[in-house]
Formats: C-alpha cells, sequence, structure tokens
C-alpha cells in the first residue's frame, strides 16, 4: 500500500529555493518604481482625489489635444510653438499626463513625440467642464488660491492691492478664468472669517492677517480651517449669555438675543421671486431657485444654525454672481443679499 504521507521537508527546500531566485533577480534587476495599484490623478497640493484644475498648464495642454480630432497625435513641439511654453516644459507636462493616465505618448526615433489624448482623458475633460460651470466648486478654489497669493505676496502683513492676482496663474481654474466679482466674494468670506483685513478703502488694499498666515502654513483649505476644532477651546453658556474662550487669548460675547436669519428668509424669497427675470438657461434657473429653497429651509429652521445658513446664503450668491447678464434687478437682489448678511452675520 502506497504511502500518502506529505513530505514537508522537500517542499520547505522547494520554497526556500524559489525565495533565492527572487533574491537573485531583485539584486540584477532592482525596482525603480513603487507598484503600480491603478491610474489615478496627481495629487497636487496634498489634496486626494483632486484632478488637475488647480495646474492650468497641464489642463491647457489636455485642452488643446482634445480639441484636435479623434485619432490625432498633437506634436509637442507645435503646442510649443503656439503657446510659448518651452520644450522641456511641454514635455514635463505630457510625461505628467501620461502618468495620471490621461494622454498616451508616441516617441519616435527622431527628436519628435507625439500625444495622443486617451479615453481617461476625455473624461476628465467632460469633469472639467462641469466643474467650470459649478460656482461653488469655483468660490472655493477663488478663495483658497487668493488666500495663498495674498500669502505669497505680503506674508510681511502688508497692505496689497488684489487687482494683479487677475493676471496669474492662480486666476485660472479648470479651464477658465476667474472674473473680478468672484474675486471680491472670496475677499468678503476671507475679511467675515478674520483670515484677511481691509487695510485701506482708497484705493482698496488687504492684507492677510496671523490667522491668514496659519491657514496658508497648515496647508489645509480655507473651510476645513474655519470648521477645524482648536483644542482647548471652551465654551460656557449661561442663560442667554454666551461667553467664548479659546486657547491663547479669551473673547466676550453677550448676545441678548437669539440667532435670528429672519433677513436671510426674505432675501431668499426675493430669489425665488425674481429668478425668472434674470435671463438665465432653465437649468441654471431650476440650481438657483433650489439653492434659495435651501437657504429658506435653513432660516425657516426652529433651532437655524448659523454655520448651514451661511454655506446656503454663499451658494445664492455664487449663482446670482455667475448671471452673464447685468440688470437692475439682478443689482437690487445683491444688493439685498449684502444687506442680509450684514443685518444677520454683521459687517
Amino acid at each position: 500500500m502506497a504511502k500518502n504521507d506529505i513530505d514537508h521537508r522537500a517542499i520547505e527546500k522547494h520554497v526556500k529555493a524559489i525565495n533565492k531566485a527572487y533574491e537573485r533577480a531583485f539584486a540584477k534587476y532592482p525596482v525603480t518604481m513603487p507598484p503600480i495599484l491603478g491610474k489615478g490623478f496627481t495629487t497636487a497640493y496634498g489634496i486626494t482625489g483632486v484632478g488637475i484644475e488647480q495646474d492650468p498648464q497641464m489642463v491647457r495642454f489636455l485642452i488643446w489635444l482634445g480639441e484636435k480630432p479623434i485619432g490625432y497625435r498633437g506634436d509637442q513641439g507645435e503646442y510649443s510653438e503656439e503657446t510659448g511654453v518651452p520644450p522641456e516644459e511641454v514635455s514635463v507636462l505630457a510625461e505628467a499626463l501620461e502618468r495620471d493616465g490621461l494622454i498616451d505618448i508616441h516617441r519616435t526615433l527622431g527628436e519628435g513625440q507625439f500625444c495622443q489624448i486617451s479615453a481617461d482623458g476625455r473624461v476628465e475633460l467632460r469633469r472639467l467642464a462641469q466643474l467650470r460651470g459649478e460656482p461653488a466648486a469655483r468660490h472655493r478654489y477663488v478663495t483658497d488660491a487668493f488666500l495663498r497669493w495674498l500669502y505669497a505676496t505680503a506674508h510681511d502683513q502688508q497692505p496689497a492691492d488684489p487687482a494683479p492676482f487677475l493676471e496669474t496663474e492662480a486666476s485660472y481654474f479648470a479651464g477658465a478664468t476667474l472674473s473680478d466679482t468672484e474675486v471680491r466674494y472670496a475677499l468678503a468670506r476671507l475679511v467675515h472669517s478674520g483670515l484677511v483685513e481691509e487695510a485701506t478703502t482708497d484705493p482698496r488694499t488687504f492684507a492677510i492677517t496671523i490667522d491668514g498666515i496659519d491657514c496658508v502654513l497648515s496647508g489645509a483649505t480655507v473651510s476645513d480651517y474655519l470648521n477645524r476644532t482648536r483644542p482647548g477651546d471652551y465654551y460656557s453658556i449661561t442663560g442667554t449669555n454666551v461667553v467664548a474662550g479659546s486657547q491663547g487669548k479669551v473673547e466676550q460675547h453677550n448676545h441678548n438675543n437669539t440667532f435670528d436669519p429672519a433677513a436671510m428668509r426674505e432675501f431668499a424669497e426675493m430669489v425665488k421671486q425674481f429668478a425668472p427675470t434674470f435671463g438665465m438657461e432653465p437649468a441654471q434657473q431650476a440650481e438657483l431657485i433650489h439653492d434659495a429653497e435651501v437657504l429658506c429651509d435653513e432660516a425657516s429652521s426652529e433651532t437655524p444654525q448659523p454655520g448651514r445658513v451661511r454655506a446656503a446664503f454663499d451658494a445664492v450668491m455664487n449663482g446670482l454672481t455667475q448671471i452673464g447678464a447685468a440688470s437692475a434687478g439682478l443689482g437690487a437682489t445683491i444688493q439685498h443679499g449684502n444687506q442680509a448678511l450684514n443685518a444677520v452675520f454683521g459687517g
């Protein structure tokens, strides 16, 4: 009768031989690149999941390729001549886009290198187009970008004119330039949050504050920085008097009345009433009315939350600023919104 016992010693010897073979192969052909787990976008600025919308040069190059006929192979030298971007920089852009799976590079024996947009690249172009029309995404970006620019321009807290920001690469988002109105609303948010302060009014100049510097140095977005929980903060509530204290300084705010967002409700109703007169596309109008309804609901809550009301208000104002055609009704509505903001949150 044959034995069915397993020869463990032979198996162990075989495994050791395989391991030694791998060790010899690794010593002869060392791995110089990390394992690729799947194509993904460059996580620029340390934000996981962010695409290329914050890199103007990469966006422009990808859009240029996307505008070519399907199957077209764009010459890197041709792009360099058309845009004035140095050939070596175009090569780096192409390598980065290929690494992210957005283009394919066809290398020839000569000096030329030809690029072709991939299927993932066309999907990314569609995402960029959607971002360009998303007011909240644009507002978040310009707020973060302007604060970083102000820090780089005047981190010594000297007053700076905000106008030159619109002449920088940072004012380009997802394939579109930002408007002066968007910068003004970003400034209003930064000033209201205490990250920037208005230094002079004629001409208008702004200076970054210590909190603004801390925000930039932390690497966080403005929203994340403002929503953070500070260690050591404490709150003591007695009746209708609220005393707020934070580590390093103590501030006392006495409120004899509860938070009253009535002015926000009135503003939301005004937006819903006049939205059909602003000459918007049906989809844009529906989005604006939806945002106004959200603001109305938040302001009408039995226990309205200032943060939620403010976020809903910002969404409505962003929608209003995206309307291309100016009108007296639109101007009056925006002015009413600013008045509501001052009435509820203070000037």
